[in-house]
């Protein structure tokens, strides 16, 4: 949070900043932070069997990133926190936001690199001038009013939308503030009331208000402000500053807001109405600055499984300052009387998880309550002063991961249920070998797996043993030779681990169709391999790989039914188990849709690979075109077997596989080579050694001609029909 007359009082407060700048004044300067000490108060319950062990939270609770102006929201089971992009510098030097995502409160997952910067806004927008934003949900999309710098001059309100709480975000005005510019409009809250009507507040030093339109990207009405006369303090005269926040509880509208200045640290204050549109009523200062507070500060305050919490930030981030601030959190108890207490900044925060964190499932390697012995690259400022940049979490194809790890980085996972014990830790990991720890209850405590990691130039699993992970514990990933980046962990269990088997417990029959959402059931690794862990087809089955309803397209001439595998990207898989009742070489087609040119699979039996890699040609734009294509003949033999899909080329829909009946299969010497044989419509096409090449048309010439025609190579080619397999040579 800023505000306008910032560049005019600065001088005011260059003695608190100098001695900021001052920590790193060196050109290029190049630091290695230690996580900062922080006050830990040991707590211990009986759970079950076992002890649960200290649990302390830390805040502020994002350390791969500057994140202030928090400003989060309940999605179902999920609170998302909603940041600016802090990089330090000799003013707000503030490009892009990002966002954070937790279900337990305590332990919270980088969604990636930014989200949405000045650059997604066509122009109308200046580089680093990206401040306070918050987002809401509305019919499905994500609305994201976010603070510009406009290039026209002064402050405005842009809005983007995407159809998930991460992105990506797209400019939802063709280039077009939504207000603005003037500089005092900075800060936008938004608020859908009980009766559907949405409205946005923001300003600085005045609180200016508007109706939304349905859509979200309107206003309906004018733009009006409050009188700031009355309700923004005790006496009359304003406090008001910046960076509302409304909120709604038992018919109550509270708006927050910071207040009191900067010069000695902005408060934070609210008042109260019965109306969205006011009049308000003072309530009183909630936070006053606190020992490692930024000298401003932006709050938000959610109600979340029956616990309310208070968001805020600080500066006390590794290299933390005035200009490099990050997201701290508060839990609270509303007075019986429906106003808020008055809260002091504290380095525990929340306490106790809303649930324990559950490691038998997938975990990105970015979720975490803690960082430590970060790298900060400090380049220096031009205009005074060091830019503070953290370079430890990095995104591709939708992946996000930890990179940049030096020896003793680690990051610490909170309340992490062990149940009766785990056997051993699955990780993905990528690049250079090297070492890694799994402690206990702190990153030097009871080694629980010591891990090689082998070299690897994709994405790889590997899997390790464990030794006394049991019971409910803080878990801390020490490493120890940096050089790989990390993906995920899970851990399995062998008493529970779930074996693969066919879906619906039945092998498919070959020969026969293949749907390809009926891939086999056990889970990631097993059955599937899936990069991104969210259902993105959220269709059908409720596991990671990406089913979608194909209902609305086209298959050949007629409409599709059911469902597709989609969303794929390189390197993915499923698997299904096959019953096939004859030996003999089978041709395989498949009906597919793609929008990409580079699209592609390849088959596997038991591991072994049937084919080569299958280009498939562009099918439309849209995925909403499938067609059916020709994959090869295949020799198979009886019996149950496991059949791999792999993408080998992302951006590929699979509809099914159809195996055909099984055929005797080319072989040479069965006829005298000729050229001019009796012309049929079609002939299939096989190399010498039986290979399937595809499929070629008669309609008039030899056969040689039609392959040439075809764009078959000149060489040796064995032809089927119904009348028997001929040996064509093409070269002469």
């Amino acid at each position: 949070m800023r505000n306008a007359f910032w560049m005019v009082k600065y001088p005011l407060f260059g003695g608190i900043f100098t001695g900021w700048v001052e920590k790193s004044a060196f050109l290029g300067e190049r630091d290695v932070t230690m996580s900062f000490a922080r006050h830990v108060k040991l707590a211990s319950a009986l759970l079950g069997f076992g002890l649960i062990s200290p649990a302390m939270a830390e805040n502020p609770i994002i350390q791969t990133y500057y994140s202030p102006d928090p400003a989060p929201v309940v999605f179902g089971d999920t609170v998302c926190v909603y940041t600016g992009n802090d990089e330090g510098g000799h003013f707000f030097t503030m490009h892009g936001w990002r966002v954070s995502c937790t279900t337990d409160m305590v332990n919270w997952t980088d969604k990636g690199t930014l989200i949405l910067s000045n650059e997604s806004f066509g122009g109308n927008a200046k580089k680093n001038g990206d401040w306070a934003a918050q987002v809401v949900r509305r019919n499905g999309k994500y609305y994201y009013y976010v603070t510009v710098e406009s290039t026209r001059g002064g402050r405005a309100i842009n809005v983007a939308v995407a159809d998930k709480p991460e992105g990506p975000f797209k400019d939802a005005r063709n280039g077009q503030h939504l207000a603005g510019p003037n500089w005092d409009y900075i800060d936008p809250t938004v608020w859908i009331d009980d009766d559907g009507q949405a409205w946005l507040y923001w300003g600085n030093p005045k609180l200016y208000y508007a109706k939304l339109k349905e859509n979200m990207i309107e206003f309906d009405g004018d733009i009006k402000v409050f009188d700031m006369s009355r309700g923004f303090s005790p006496n009359g005269n304003s406090v008001y500053t910046e960076g509302p926040w409304i909120h709604k509880r038992n018919n109550k509208y509270y708006m927050l807001y910071a207040s009191h200045g900067t010069a000695q640290g902005e408060k934070i204050s609210y008042s109260t109405s019965d109306s969205p549109t006011g009049p308000w009523t003072w309530g009183g200062i909630i936070m006053e600055p606190g020992q490692g507070n930024a000298f401003t500060n932006h709050c938000g305050i959610i109600d979340f499984k029956g616990r309310s919490f208070f968001f805020y930030h600080n500066q006390k981030n590794a290299s933390g300052g005035g200009y490099s601030r990050s997201t701290a959190i508060e839990e609270f108890t509303w007075n019986e009387d429906g106003t808020i207490p008055s809260l002091k900044t504290t380095d525990n925060g929340v306490v106790k998880p809303i649930k324990n964190l559950d490691p038998f499932e997938r975990v990105e390697a970015e979720t975490k309550s803690w960082v430590g012995n970060m790298t900060i690259d400090k380049p220096r400022d031009p205009e005074g002063g060091n830019y503070t940049i953290i370079n430890h979490v990095a995104s591709e194809n939708g992946a996000v991961y930890l990179t940049n790890m030096g020896s003793n980085f680690y990051t610490k996972v909170r309340s992490v249920d062990m149940g009766d014990g785990a056997d051993s830790i699955i990780i993905c990991t990528k690049g250079n070998a090297g070492k890694l720890e799994v402690h206990a209850g702190s990153e030097k405590g009871a080694v629980l797996a010591s891990i090689d990691v082998p070299s690897s130039s994709k994405w790889e699993e590997h899997t390790f043993a464990l030794t006394d992970a049991a019971g409910v514990d803080d878990l801390f990933f020490v490493v120890k030779q940096g050089g790989f980046d990390f993906d995920y962990w899970y851990m399995v269990s062998n008493a529970s681990a779930v074996p693969q088997t066919p879906y619906n417990d039945v092998a498919a029959v070959v020969p026969g169709k293949i749907e390809a959402e009926n891939y086999d059931v056990g889970g990631h690794n097993k059955a599937f391999y899936d990069k991104d862990r969210e259902n993105q087809g959220e269709a059908y089955r409720q596991d990671e790989v990406d089913v979608v309803a194909i209902d609305d397209s086209k298959c050949g001439d007629a409409a599709c039914t059911g469902f597709a595998i989609g969303y794929t990207q390189d390197d993915e898989w499923v698997e299904y188990t096959i019953n096939v009742t004859d030996d003999g070489k089978y041709d395989i087609t498949a009906n597919v849709a793609t929008a990409s040119e580079t699209s592609a699979f390849q088959l596997f039996v038991d591991d072994k690979a049937i084919t080569e890699s299958i280009a498939v040609p562009q099918v439309d734009t849209t995925w909403n075109v499938y067609k059916e294509i020709e994959v090869g003949s295949v020799d198979l033999t009886k019996g149950e077997h496991v059949l791999k899909l792999l993408i080998t080329g992302g951006y590929l829909n699979v509809d099914w596989l159809q195996i055909g009946s099984p055929n005797p299969g080319p072989a040479l010497g069965m006829k005298t080579p000729l050229m001019n044989v009796a012309k049929s419509h079609d002939y299939e096409v096989f190399s010498v050694s039986g290979k399937r090449l595809g499929r070629v048309n008669v309609s008039s010439g030899t056969i040689a001609e039609s392959l040439k025609m075809a764009g078959f190579r000149p060489g040796i080619y064995m032809v089927r029909n119904a009348s028997g397999v001929h040996v064509v040579n093409t070269a002469k």
